[in-house]
């Protein structure tokens, strides 16, 4: 599965964010794309003009047989929502599909298994994952290389998840077993909730004066900062600000400011300040400036009964 005329052409199915992003990846960088299917057959003649390549399908036209010559092995691409690939993986598994076909979905969160249908019709099943926030399928087409990508499968289906990801230049590892929904929640963390952070922030600078356009453009510099700052440093050494000072008059300052907050944005200060002052513990922070910010942040520990 590794010289370019062996590379299994990719039935898309699902075109939203992800799925026009990755097929328009797979084309530009010349994996062979068969079909882009959708529900309704206008939307994958759009998303279809977007891609760049393959045969525009409605899933009922594919469902019908519709024929996808030449009759060779298939790699079907799952992009639809988590919630929509066990039973999608049903319907696909009603349709004969050429010796060698393999299914892989892109769900960060959805065990491999949901896919045990079509492999019972003889399709070797896996899972990738790339590691990026889609929103933008021509922007992120583009910028997709480089991203990590989780793989986990049969051995059949990882070896053409490896190919795949390769010609996308994507940087694959295979998921340790169990610990998709893990994966995912670090993922969903990192990202998810540093939008709903970001939100948080705004709201405050809102309150403090600035307006949303100005606030989200004087936050945008700060955070671009701070990642520059973790790509170059571990989280310790990347930690700036009053916890890594120990400066805990700034933090009391912080705190009794948002005990009129909304109270999840206090408490997120609280949980995000706590895993903080660990960081400016292993960077060394001096025992005095240590046990004055573990009064202000730490729980206090129940006293032993006699």
């Amino acid at each position: 599965m590794t010289a370019r005329g062996e590379r299994l052409p990719v039935v898309l199915v699902g075109a939203g964010a992800v799925g026009a992003a990755l097929g328009r990846a797979a084309v530009s960088a010349g994996w062979p794309l068969a079909a882009v299917v959708c529900r309704q057959a206008a939307r994958a003649r759009d998303r279809r003009a977007l891609v760049g390549a393959g045969t525009p399908l409605s899933l009922t036209e594919l469902l019908g047989s519709t024929p996808l010559p030449p009759e060779e092995a298939r790699l079907l691409l799952l992009c639809v929502p988590d919630r929509e690939i066990a039973p999608l993986a049903v319907r696909l598994a009603g349709r004969t599909w050429p010796p060698g076909s393999v299914a892989l979905h892109v769900s960060g969160s959805v065990p491999v298994s949901a896919l045990e249908p079509l492999a019972a019709a003889g399709l070797a099943t896996g899972g990738l994952h790339p590691l990026h926030s889609f929103v933008d399928p021509e922007r992120d087409a583009e910028s997709l290389a480089g991203s990590v990508a989780a793989l986990e499968g049969e051995a059949a289906a990882l070896a053409v998840a490896r190919e795949f990801a390769a010609v996308l230049r994507l940087q694959a590892f295979v998921l340790a077993p169990g610990t998709r929904a893990l994966w995912h929640a670090a993922a969903a963390h990192a990202c998810n909730h540093l939008v709903a952070l970001v939100a948080q922030s705004l709201e405050l600078l809102a309150r403090a004066g600035l307006p949303e356009p100005q606030a989200r453009a004087a936050l945008l510099p700060l955070l671009r900062g701070t990642l520059e700052n973790l790509a170059a440093h571990p989280p310790a050494a990347a930690l700036t600000g009053p916890i890594a000072r120990g400066d805990d008059a700034v933090v009391a300052g912080h705190l009794a400011a948002l005990a009129t907050a909304e109270p999840d944005i206090s408490a997120a200060y609280r949980a995000l300040a706590q895993r903080a002052f660990r960081l400016a513990v292993e960077r060394g922070l001096a025992d005095d400036r240590r046990l004055a910010l573990a009064a202000l942040l730490l729980p206090a520990r129940p006293e032993a009964r006699p």
